[in-house]
């Protein structure tokens, strides 16, 4: 069984939690909810650094990551000394209390400023590709890698490979065969629950319309655009989208343990019980019920879309896994969407 990355988020329960499905684990991921470090995600929500802190100490020897993968920043900030210093601060107070192994991070002009500020502390800190950065070829992968050379940063010990690759086994079997040769010592992982577009072609503008929203250089209307012009329009008037979605299910995890180290899960933003959820069904194999519950992107329309997770056939990997994503020619996500995918309405709570 496949061990997890999860995001990290200091609450009790949680925290708890995560605690006592140590073995489980192979990492943590987090946000310092601080505008020195900037994450690719909106803040819905704060929390102070010895929360964190004294939470990531309970995880025993879990690796820890930061969040530093905002898609893009400021330009200023590069210039900026008093902010670098700030975010060397925070990534000093993170390695010296809490043990980080290193950050995730986006925007390579960013980590190789934040390297010529701060080269001491940074040697001491491995720099992490976010998944953003689309590896999903060995010639990108060391393109990046060479770029991470070129700064203090200590080289990467694990890779989160593009999500597309989770439905193209064509790619994603050279793909790992070359990067165990030249690279033995990296892990592999690949991300499971996020549930974009196959091949999004929103996600690039969505991501620098959450960095310029975090640097507040424009007001937040995300949601609004994806509902109007976006994913959200593309979901809900193509329901077989959510099956095209390169989302690995728990159910289907096993078929990845030859090719990869770990799963990687997202949803930071959504929630403890969300998060428990989404673990208990990756770490036990099986989840029965909305799929959406456990899908961060296109969760947000579990409460108007019901996908059937038991009424998706057993061979799905098998059938997707090797697809030409050539959806008008390809009924298959169409065919199973007719019996899977439930369009709820609008649903009024009790009250």
């Amino acid at each position: 069984m496949l061990k997890l990355d999860v995001p990290f988020v200091p609450d009790e329960e949680y925290v708890d939690f995560l605690a006592r499905n140590v073995e489980r684990l192979t990492s943590v991921h987090f946000s310092l909810y601080d505008p020195a470090l900037c994450d690719a995600r909106q803040r819905m929500e704060t929390h102070k650094p010895q929360s964190i802190i004294a939470g990531l100490n309970k995880l025993g020897s879990t690796q820890r990551f930061v969040l530093l993968n905002s898609r893009l920043h400021d330009p200023q900030r590069y210039f900026d000394a008093k902010h670098l210093t700030q975010a060397a601060d925070r990534l000093t107070m993170l390695a010296d209390e809490a043990g980080i192994q290193g950050l995730i991070f986006g925007d390579p002009y960013y980590l190789q400023a934040l390297g010529d500020h701060a080269p001491q502390l940074t040697a001491r800190l491995e720099a992490i590709p976010t998944v953003n950065a689309q590896l999903d070829s060995p010639g990108r992968v060391y393109a990046m890698l060479e770029m991470i050379r070129d700064t203090p940063f200590c080289p990467p010990s694990k890779l989160v490979l593009d999500r597309n690759l989770n439905r193209d086994f064509e790619r994603l079997e050279p793909t790992v065969d070359a990067l165990r040769h030249s690279l033995p010592d990296i892990k592999i992982h690949l991300i499971a629950n996020e549930g974009c577009l196959h091949h999004c072609p929103y996600k690039p503008t969505h991501n620098a319309h959450i960095a310029m929203v975090n640097q507040k250089l424009c007001d937040d209307r995300t949601f609004d655009i994806n509902r109007e012009y976006g994913c959200i329009r593309r979901f809900l008037q193509h329901p077989e989208s959510f099956l095209v979605s390169p989302f690995i299910r728990p159910e289907d995890t096993d078929h990845y343990a030859p090719y990869v180290d770990g799963i990687k899960l997202c949803g930071r933003n959504k929630g403890t019980k969300f998060l428990m959820t989404a673990f208990s069904a990756y770490a036990n194999g099986q989840y029965d019920g909305n799929l959406l519950d456990i899908m961060d992107a296109m969760g947000d329309l579990s409460g108007h879309v019901h996908i059937h997770n038991e009424r998706i056939p057993a061979d799905f990997v098998h059938r997707v896994g090797r697809c030409q994503s050539n959806c008008s020619q390809c009924q298959y996500c169409n065919d199973i969407a007719e019996s899977a995918v439930e369009l709820l309405g609008v649903q009024i709570p009790e009250m």
